[in-house]
């Protein structure tokens, strides 16, 4: 009998712990984005394609800092920065304070970055707007990488953009190789092993 008693806790702890699992799921589902501090006057509000300055630190939710407040600068909407970002930003005055509760769906994913965060990592970041700058036209990043002219980026002329850009040549994954071979992976639609001007979409920051 007591050991019938003993598999029905055992049951019903089971239970409560899956269902507290669902709710931290459900929780954490959707981007949330909570408006701190707001200016009374909004000339200009952010839209995509608009060049911002901002400060901004990042946490675990459990506290943990990751980044402590610095300034950073980027285009909005661009792919640049992660989902949570170019969604949570939009609309947003400067002088505005916002909180980006970030599920990692809208954030890294399923990877790792460096040591600091985790897999499936769930992160918050506070977010100061100071400026606002129309769009910057993008620099030709193809026409600096392709040396030659010809209209093709080869394995050579990236490995020599690395090398003027000065990007680290690392080991393992922060190799030039490796970093190329990334590249190649994602732009060479056609795998002729070059990447033509219809193919290249831009080097992302998590490429260099």
């Amino acid at each position: 009998m007591k050991f019938i008693v003993f598999l029905g806790l055992l049951f019903v702890c089971f239970t409560c712990q899956s269902f507290a699992q669902e709710e931290d799921e459900e929780e954490f589902r959707g981007l949330r984005i909570g408006i701190v501090k707001k200016p009374k006057r909004c000339p200009q509000e952010t839209k995509h394609g608009d060049h911002l300055t901002v400060k901004y630190n990042a946490s675990l939710v459990d506290g943990t800092l990751l980044v402590p407040p610095r300034n950073l600068e980027f285009t909005i909407g661009e792919g640049s920065m992660i989902q949570g970002w170019d969604q949570g930003l939009l609309d947003m005055c400067i002088g505005e304070l916002r909180e980006l509760i970030t599920p990692s769906g809208y954030a890294y994913g399923e990877l790792p970055v460096g040591d600091a965060i985790p897999p499936k990592a769930h992160l918050v970041f506070y977010v100061e707007l100071l400026e606002i700058k129309d769009g910057q036209p993008k620099p030709d990043i193809f026409g600096q990488v392709d040396v030659n002219g010809d209209g093709l980026i080869s394995h050579d002329e990236v490995a020599q953009y690395l090398r003027k850009e000065s990007i680290p040549d690392g080991d393992g994954d922060k190799s030039h190789q490796t970093v190329i071979n990334e590249i190649f992976n994602e732009e060479d639609k056609d795998n002729d092993g070059y990447i033509s001007l219809s193919e290249f979409q831009g080097f992302k920051h998590e490429e260099l």
